[in-house]
């Protein structure tokens, strides 16, 4: 299976790393108005939603942080990183099922 190859504007990189670069120190508002921004520019920027995501896990909005993972997932289905991450989340929520079945699937996806 050949990987697709997307480009993502320098704006949107920029966005997406103040973003990044914000979450030590910043307010999280400022924090998620990156991403925001990011994925306003580039809808279909799977690393922004899924460290959009990680964010909102840390957060503790666990609901929010899954609907991201899942919007990254949708875009690239063989984000690795993002089917591990969303089982991490699930697991805190209790839904060890389907937090074993996302994780497995991040690992395989990551060993080929």
């Amino acid at each position: 299976m050949q990987k697709k190859i997307m480009s993502i504007s320098p704006d949107a990189q920029y966005f997406f790393r103040l973003a990044l670069d914000a979450e030590a120190g910043e307010n999280p508002q400022s924090v998620l108005e990156y991403f925001d921004r990011a994925i306003a520019m580039e809808p279909a920027y799977a690393s922004a939603w899924n460290e959009k995501a990680n964010f909102l896990d840390q957060m503790g909005e666990l609901d929010m942080a899954l609907v991201c993972y899942d919007r990254a997932l949708t875009i690239d289905p063989n984000a690795a990183e993002a089917w591990f991450n969303k089982g991490l989340t699930l697991k805190k929520m209790g839904r060890d099922e389907d937090a074993v079945s996302c994780i497995n699937r991040g690992i395989e996806l990551a060993i080929g």
